[in-house]
């Protein structure tokens, strides 16, 4: 009988014990995990630039638009009235003779001597009869004018009286380009008196159009030639009406704006009936805007300058607290803009400046909404008072956007929520929406903060999945 060393029984249940009868194979194997996006993703607004405030020079010594009679004001002759003109009202000279040359005067009771260059505006058309109607000037002591008259037979022509001889004078005159007795005309003048004359630019402007219809210099080297004084408007002859009066150091032509961002933001005048009196865009960082048919913005109150983005979204809006007076230079004002996305784009957190002044609205869109998906979503903004610190100066609406519509407000008021949501809006698939501010702190050096949700549903009406991402806004003057 055999005998199995250790070894060999070993090697025998090695071999052939079932329990080490089995092969493992191993294979490597990789995962790749990619997030998905949500379907509704926040923005940089896309506007670096904030308007915040606008500040005015003006070079008007006096202006009235004529809608009743002005105080500090006087007459020699004539009787003067207010009826209804161009824009508004206006006030109407009929001529009785008895001012000095044998005309009627209406003028500015005010010495202007001590001015070396003075510009001189007014809007005006005959009513009836014939002869001269335009401004007249006399000198400190009431005894001798200047005039610068439109003359019924269609001209406009300077004059002296008392001057250059012991009566009237004509120093020059230029036929005015299809005159019509019953138009109205913008008549500008801008008198420079030197050691050896005084000299007279004279320029005539069709009301309607703006279009430029006469042209006459020229000037008065008489030893008694003298510097205007006392300033106003004429009838020699006619009864005729007047509006749109302006005394100034600089061109009543045009109002300036300096200081824009950059090329492209346009400005636009408004006057208190909502007429357009004005449009210009920038080519560099101002723009100069022709008001010569409406040098007096509207009937001289409540008018408006507002600045547009590049995009003709507005940037800001100013309403004049008295009047809008060609010769004006506004400049303005603006600030940097601040968003900061959260992760996944889901949350946001906008600083803004904004204006200071319940004359002075800013406008901007501080986010951009943007549907990733294929199909639409349902939009609004609620507003969550109990975080939020809102000073009593704030007023402020803030919208959704879209290109079809606009919801309605978050509305504050002086500080207190009027509206603490906005109504909801469709986002269609591939398109975008955005949040848009409006408003002021009635005084500066005041901050806002609103804590804010945008809810976005699946179906209408708060309806389906409904998701909600944090957007902080940060506003100061």
């Amino acid at each position: 009988m055999r005998k199995l060393t250790f070894f060999s029984l070993l090697l025998t249940l090695i071999t052939f014990s079932p329990i080490y009868a089995s092969i493992f194979t191993y294979y490597a194997s990789e995962i790749t995990i990619q997030p998905v996006h949500p379907p509704i993703m926040l923005w940089e607004n896309g506007y670096k630039y904030v308007c915040t405030g606008i500040s005015r020079t003006r070079t008007a010594l006096t202006y009235t638009d004529f809608e009743a009679l002005p105080i500090g004001w006087a007459w020699s002759g004539g009787t003067w009235t207010i009826v209804s003109g161009f824009k508004g009202n206006a006030l109407r000279g009929a001529d009785d003779s008895r001012g000095l040359g044998g005309a009627s005067h209406y003028y500015y009771n005010i010495d202007l001597s001590t001015y070396q260059s003075l510009w001189v505006t007014v809007k005006t058309r005959r009513v009836s009869g014939s002869g001269w109607y335009g401004i007249s000037m006399f000198n400190s002591e009431k005894s001798r004018l200047y005039t610068i008259e439109i003359y019924t037979g269609g001209y406009i022509e300077v004059w002296s009286f008392n001057v250059e001889g012991s009566s009237w004078h004509q120093l020059a005159r230029a036929r005015i380009a299809g005159y019509s007795t019953g138009n109205w005309y913008v008549i500008l003048s801008r008198h420079t008196v030197t050691p050896t004359s005084v000299t007279f630019e004279v320029y005539v402007y069709d009301a309607y159009t703006g279009s430029l219809v006469a042209t006459v210099f020229t000037s008065s080297t008489s030893p008694r030639r003298f510097t205007p004084a006392y300033i106003g408007v004429e009838v020699d002859g006619p009864t005729a009406d007047f509006e749109d009066f302006e005394i100034a150091t600089g061109d009543p032509r045009h109002v300036s704006v300096v200081s824009l961002p950059e090329a492209g933001y346009a400005v636009r005048i408004i006057d208190d009936l909502n007429n357009i009196v004005a449009h210009a865009t920038s080519t560099g960082t101002s723009v100069s805007l022709d008001v010569v048919r409406d040098i007096i913005v509207g009937r001289g109150y409540d008018g408006r300058i507002e600045v547009l983005y590049p995009d003709s979204s507005p940037c800001l809006v100013y309403r004049a607290s008295d009047v809008i007076l060609g010769g004006d230079s506004y400049s303005l004002a603006y600030g940097l803009i601040t968003v900061t996305i959260g992760s996944n784009r889901a949350s946001a957190r906008v600083t803004a400046p904004i204006s200071g002044s319940d004359l002075i609205t800013t406008y901007t869109r501080i986010l951009i909404i943007t549907n990733h998906d294929g199909k639409p979503y349902y939009l609004r903004l609620v507003l969550v008072g109990s975080t939020s610190i809102i000073q009593a100066t704030l007023t402020l609406h803030v919208f959704l956007e879209t290109s079809l519509s606009t919801s309605t407000p978050i509305e504050i008021v002086a500080g207190s929520i009027v509206s603490s949501e906005t109504s909801w809006v469709t986002i269609l698939a591939g398109a975008n929406t955005y949040i848009r501010i409006e408003g002021y702190h009635s005084t500066s050096g005041q901050t806002s903060r609103l804590t804010m949700l945008l809810q976005y549903c699946t179906l209408p009406g708060e309806q389906g999945v409904c998701v909600y991402y944090p957007v902080e806004l940060v506003v100061s003057s």
